[in-house]
């Protein structure tokens, strides 16, 4: 009897990311930004008592404004990546590891999400 923990393998290309509800992408004529809402309970102290703003603006790139527009169609990484390509030519090469470390940094802090495996 073996007490290991099996993990199941999921591969990235056919994983479908999504922005957590507290985090929006917002375009003007210029420029696109990563809205986040600041919800826990320090920053809403430092909210309310140190005057700062309710939310955090991150300005996007090109390439990241473009993946975070294909992302709410609700496109695997593979596709994104693909799309990329298509649209930005060899300008996005390499497209793939470029979309990976754009999405591990999203994870990291907490603004993605993974919708179930298609």
């Amino acid at each position: 009897m073996s007490n290991k923990r099996h993990s199941k393998k999921k591969n990235l290309l056919t994983m479908v990311p999504l922005l957590e509800d507290r985090v929006r992408l917002e375009s003007d004529a210029a420029d696109s930004f990563l809205v986040i809402s600041r919800t826990n309970l320090i920053e809403r102290f430092s909210i309310k008592f140190l005057k700062q703003p309710g939310f955090r603006r991150i300005k996007l790139d090109k390439f990241g404004a473009f993946a975070i527009g294909q992302m709410q169609h609700h496109k695997n990484v593979e596709q994104i990546s693909n799309d990329m390509l298509l649209h930005f030519g060899e300008e996005a090469d390499p497209s793939l590891p470029r979309l990976v470390k754009f999405l591990e940094i999203l994870e990291a802090h907490d603004w993605l999400k993974w919708e179930n495996e298609k």
